[in-house]
């Protein structure tokens, strides 16, 4: 079955601003829809990425440049992904349509593996 990667963006405050108990509630959602999807053979993995540190390389030239990042100034980061197993991009929208990240006025971005692609 085709392999779709979710990836989560946010604004880099997005969890800060939460109090203890609506951050709970949201980790409560989330645990809560990888139990569905992992029941229902959908979930196939995922992290949460630290909103601190990480590291941009770039090759401008040939020259290798090493910078820190997410930079503070960006307006969102990658905030974590999710690997789903999904006949289509079709069935892949709609399953994200239901992850907790979008009810929170939120993006999701979707993109189906390469050694998938012949599934």
């Amino acid at each position: 079955m085709p392999k779709f990667v979710l990836m989560l963006p946010h604004a880099p405050d997005r969890y800060t601003k939460l109090g203890e108990a609506e951050f709970m509630d949201l980790m409560k959602d989330y645990i809560g829809w990888v139990e569905e999807m992992s029941a229902k053979g959908k979930f196939e993995g995922g992290e949460k990425l630290l909103d601190e540190g990480g590291k941009v390389v770039t090759n401008k030239s040939g020259a290798i440049e090493v910078h820190d990042g997410p930079f503070t100034e960006v307006a969102e980061i990658l905030g974590g992904y999710m690997v789903i197993n999904a006949d289509d991009y079709d069935e892949a929208v709609e399953i994200a349509r239901s992850h907790p990240h979008m009810k929170h006025n939120e993006t999701i971005i979707i993109r189906q593996t390469d050694a998938s692609a012949d599934d």
